[in-house]
């Protein structure tokens, strides 16, 4: 798959997944936060608690195989990317936070897709 098709895919993912937490009552902050070093798919507020969401869009592979994706490494980025928010937006923290994933397969062919939502997916890597 050529990079273009593969950012339209992920960019299709990150809306299908925005949409799908607000049906859930979710309020998303930003979409795509980004600082030097790192970035963030999703933030939200969900109830009393800041989201930050990392969101794997696939056509095909489990669930284990999107979630081993997400390396160490991409997890203390996601965490350093974090902690820059939480200093540079202190009005968004409500009393607590977590990390979630969302795993999008989207089937090109058919235009359909399937979402799984995982909460407290993994903690802060200090």
């Amino acid at each position: 798959m050529d990079s273009q098709k593969a950012n339209e895919i992920y960019k299709i993912g990150e809306d299908l997944s925005a949409k799908f937490l607000e049906r859930k009552g979710y309020s998303i902050l930003h979409k795509n936060y980004r600082v030097k070093g790192g970035e963030i798919d999703l933030i939200a507020h969900d109830r009393d608690s800041l989201v930050f969401i990392e969101v794997k869009t696939r056509s095909k592979h489990s669930i284990k195989q999107a979630m081993m994706s997400i390396s160490y490494t991409k997890r203390k980025r996601i965490t350093y990317t974090a902690e820059r928010y939480i200093t540079q937006h202190p009005e968004c923290v409500k009393s607590r936070f977590r990390f979630d994933v969302i795993i999008v397969w989207y089937f090109r062919n058919t235009d359909t897709y399937q979402i799984k939502h995982f909460e407290n997916a993994f903690y802060p890597q200090f």
